[in-house]
């Protein structure tokens, strides 16, 4: 597990920015591990988010809440970029949670340590600057598929760009991402199978 979340962080590095190998061996020394609980918070409202995380294994989920209810923004899982972004990058205070609902194991680095690399490789920050336009692609088709689409459309489109999400994380926090009832969503599932 250990050489491989490294190996894995490497492959969606180069895919952005290749690093030279001094580059990636600098910069990965930076990134240190990390392991979390099932249910166990990595991040609550009111904290500032001083870590970026890269999952090797496990499943966090990012949620707000809403009075009593919970309201799931996203999930992350094997070999994906995980916490709490917008108050990552402008180091301000979140009222979002961060939460392992499976054991994880992670590496992550500190904001300081990402902003120093930023400022020492230019391929690093190459590789940040086009992650957060990815981001912000995936933002925006997010909120078009909120505010326009019907919760079938909402499914199938889950269903064909994660179909393996089914598998690690519970329904009600998937119906909730999709902005639907448990029910609805168990409705779905049998009508499309």
């Amino acid at each position: 597990m250990e050489d491989s979340i490294y190996t894995a962080l490497k492959k969606r590095i180069d895919a952005l920015s290749p690093l030279t190998e001094e580059e990636w061996t600098d910069f990965s020394s930076k990134w240190k591990h990390k392991t979390a609980a099932k249910n166990e918070y990595l991040l609550k409202p009111g904290q500032v988010e001083g870590y970026f995380y890269f999952v090797g294994s496990g499943v966090i989920r990012v949620f707000g809440e809403k009075g009593e209810e919970e309201i799931n923004v996203g999930f992350t899982y094997d070999n994906e970029f995980s916490g709490v972004y917008d108050s990552f990058l402008s180091q301000k205070p979140t009222d979002l949670y961060l939460q392992a609902i499976a054991d994880c194991k992670m590496i992550r680095i500190s904001y300081a340590d990402l902003m120093n690399q930023f400022d020492k490789y230019k391929s690093v920050e190459r590789w940040g600057r086009m992650f957060n336009a990815e981001m912000l692609i995936g933002v925006s088709r997010r909120q078009v598929e909120a505010r326009s689409f019907s919760a079938e459309e909402k499914f199938k489109r889950l269903v064909k760009n994660s179909p393996h999400i089914f598998q690690f994380v519970p329904l009600k926090h998937l119906a909730s991402y999709l902005g639907m009832t448990p029910e609805t969503l168990s409705r779905l599932r049998k009508k499309v199978r």
